[in-house]
């Protein structure tokens, strides 16, 4: 690697390749370089056609973090159905990008594009491109990369390399082994675990990531109502559920639909993660993923988690490719099936973390190939500056959890264990109500055993217990009841309930509560 910043000029064979094809280079005599507050020696252009082909842009311009001497421009090709969203992701950060006829017009020094499907031969630039998945899952398009001409194509693993050169020998020279820079975020985001998991609520509960692609094959689209039976057949303080939904799906039926799709099982907690890097968050995160053929579930199983298919497209799958691989020795889940019985047993499966080995080559170190292979396209030596890999930011989005929950309730040895389901249509056996005062279904709180919000039971004349804070009260009995412990005083009530007016004993000065010890004691009512 070349130390020094020597001055650059576009070759002469390159200019005039320029120039003929009505490209304007823009050297230090063009008004944006007149102007420039940085002397820049080279432009760059990203060219984002989808969510996923952007996101992955935006890390792979990582590579060029701490060189002033190199400026990233953006274009985004409209030519995709599946592009909703790629200009809000640019422009959450303050990207601006150009119309791609504009960038047609000009000469560049290199084009980052992670679709083979956009018009890169139009460009005046030597072209890299990148995968915008785990490998190349669905297949390689040889005809469509012939079109494209890329000068480079960086591949995650030297099994995509021979796949590509056994479909084209002349695209397969174009080929350069470089890792994969997402799988290297992740991995390096592993130390953050128990941040993510506060950030999204997720508590001392397990987290169960649902992953779907997007197309007929699809999760999302062969069980669209799994989100919402696991939202209702799981315990909620033993389990939570995300969703990880492919981008397409959000920019062919639009935000809107999804949600109002997805509505009950959202009122139950599912937490949808963003597009951006929530998802990744949620993934390291995870104690187990369900999904189908597209490249998160391979993600995941390569990060360790215990991972299961709900169904495999293989009518779109590339038989040669590792996700196919996986797709053959792996798991299934029957979404037809005992649902929290196969979530308890998927969970209790080990993970195959040695598989991150046979998907992503030269792992921790794919900005820094890339690098390697973007400077010497653009004929640039490149700086001593290191482009490791860095975590994905806490996710700080607010995500609602439910406000009405079905309980049912047992006495063990020595205390009363709770299991609550967010409310749902499917009542379970012996259950009871449990609602917040505000919850958004006014029927719930009128009908509910135990009111939250509250600790006054004046105006639910149907409630045997309220609960405020940490403020309980039980109907008859005189006075208030302050709990302490770490658990939701919501469970607490629940337990009393259970202990009191179902079993019939005495108001407790302590009990145990699904195994913690909550202490309780009296004050006059308020």
């Amino acid at each position: 690697m070349l130390d020094d910043f020597s001055d650059f000029r576009l070759p002469t064979s390159e200019l005039r390749s320029a120039e003929e094809r009505g490209c304007r280079l823009s050297d230090s005599d063009s008004p944006d370089r007149r102007w420039a507050t940085v002397a820049t020696e080279a432009e760059v252009l990203a060219v984002a056609r989808t969510v996923p082909s952007a996101r992955r842009l935006l890390d792979v311009a990582e590579a060029f973090a701490g060189d002033p001497r190199v400026e990233i421009r953006w274009a985004v090709d409209p030519g995709s159905e599946l592009g909703g969203g790629v200009r809000e992701l640019l422009a959450a950060r303050r990207i601006r990008p150009l119309r791609l006829k504009h960038a047609r017009r000009r000469a560049w020094h290199l084009v980052l594009a992670a679709s083979e499907n956009s018009p890169l031969d139009r460009l005046c630039a030597p072209v890299l491109l990148l995968p915008h998945g785990a490998g190349h899952g669905k297949g390689m398009a040889a005809e469509r990369l012939v079109r494209c001409d890329p000068q480079a194509i960086g591949l995650a693993h030297a099994d995509d390399a021979a796949r590509l050169a056994s479909l084209s020998p002349a695209v397969g020279a174009a080929a350069r082994v470089v890792g994969d820079p997402c799988w290297d975020r992740l991995a390096a985001s592993r130390h953050r675990r128990a941040a993510y998991r506060e950030a999204l609520g997720v508590g001392g509960s397990r987290l169960l990531v649902l992953s779907s692609t997007w197309g007929p094959f699809s999760l999302f689209h062969r069980h669209t109502d799994l989100a919402g039976r696991l939202t209702a057949a799981l315990p909620w303080d033993s389990w939570r559920v995300a969703m990880v939904l492919h981008p397409g799906v959000r920019a062919r039926h639009g935000d809107d639909t999804v949600s109002r799709w997805l509505r009950p099982a959202l009122e139950r907690g599912l937490l949808l993660l963003d597009t951006d890097d929530e998802w990744r968050a949620g993934l390291v995160a995870a104690d187990a993923v369900i999904g189908d053929h597209g490249s998160v579930t391979l993600y995941a199983a390569a990060l360790g988690v215990p991972t299961a298919f709900a169904c495999f497209g293989w009518e779109e799958v590339d038989p040669e490719a590792t996700i196919a691989r996986l797709g053959r020795r792996g798991r299934y889940f029957a979404a037809d099936g005992p649902l929290a019985k196969q979530v308890e047993e998927l969970a209790g499966e080990p993970g195959d973390p040695a598989l991150a080995d046979q998907v992503f080559a030269h792992q921790g170190t794919a900005l820094d190939r890339i690098a390697d292979v973007a400077y010497e396209l653009m004929r640039l030596p490149r700086p001593r500056v290191e482009v490791a890999p860095i975590a994905v930011p806490i996710p700080r989005s607010a995500h609602a959890a439910p406000t009405a929950w079905w309980f049912a309730a047992h006495e063990t040895g020595d205390g009363i264990m709770v299991d609550r389901f967010p409310a749902s249509e499917t009542v379970p056996a012996g259950a009871r109500l449990l609602a917040h005062v505000h919850d958004a279904d006014p029927r719930r709180p009128a009908a509910a055993t135990v009111v939250v919000g509250t600790a006054d039971l004046t105006n639910h004349p149907g409630a045997y217990v309220a609960v405020d804070g940490t403020a309980i009260t039980l109907r008859g009995f005189n006075g208030v009841l302050v709990a302490e412990s770490g658990l939701d005083s919501a469970l607490v009530a629940a337990a009393l309930h259970t202990w009191v007016f179902q079993l019939g004993r005495e108001v407790p000065r302590g009990l145990r509560v699904n195994g913690c010890s909550v202490q309780l004691a009296a004050s006059p009512q308020r």
